[in-house]
């Protein structure tokens, strides 16, 4: 006779109950707390956390949640990176107008020796904002490996299901992997 919290009693787990159930997955995966100061925030005993990380949390939600948050950290550190190479466009761009200034009001007084100077100082201005504009023109972007990909998982554990099924397939397929020298053909690691 099943009760109330064993495995196929049909009782949903706590975790899966609550709202915050994804941010508590992340906590659990990325162990940004303990699995103690979980269970005490959650009212559970710490057990009831460590049997939902084993039986609950696969490898492909883990694998996801870790590419996640590898991708997230990156694209704030792009963020910054591009914001940095803006503020330095843009201050470029402000001496450039300031420059500008300077030469009109030189051939306004008629003093052409500082309106040359001060044309000088604009074309040598002029040709850094041009070098750093191609510097400038591509942002970062993030690439993710194609081993941390959460398809590429799920395709692996299909692949390995197949093989395990029909034990012949697996080294035609390895063959074939080889032959278009994919970078994921190692035995060990891919299947």
């Amino acid at each position: 006779m099943a009760q109330g919290g064993n495995k196929h009693s049909g009782r949903k787990a706590i975790i899966d109950m609550r709202a915050d159930k994804n941010e508590i997955i992340k906590d659990i995966v990325l162990e940004r707390r303990s699995m103690a100061e979980i269970a005490r925030r959650l009212g559970v005993d710490y057990t009831t956390v460590q049997r939902y990380r084993d039986e609950k949390i696969t490898e492909e939600m883990r694998r996801s949640i870790l590419a996640e948050t590898r991708v997230a950290s990156i694209e704030a550190d792009t963020e910054v990176i591009n914001q940095d190479r803006m503020d330095v466009a843009m201050t470029y761009e402000s001496l450039a107008k300031r420059v500008a200034r300077l030469i009109t009001k030189a051939e306004q007084s008629e003093d052409d020796h500082f309106a040359l100077a001060a044309m000088e100082g604009l074309r040598r201005t002029l040709r850094d904002i041009a070098q750093l504009q191609g510097k400038l023109a591509t942002n970062l972007t993030v690439n993710v490996s194609l081993a941390e990909s959460k398809e590429w998982v799920t395709l692996r554990r299909i692949l390995n299901e197949v093989c395990d099924e029909v034990p012949e397939a697996r080294e035609p397929l390895l063959r074939r992997m080889r032959h278009h020298v994919l970078s994921v053909t190692k035995e060990d690691s891919v299947l």
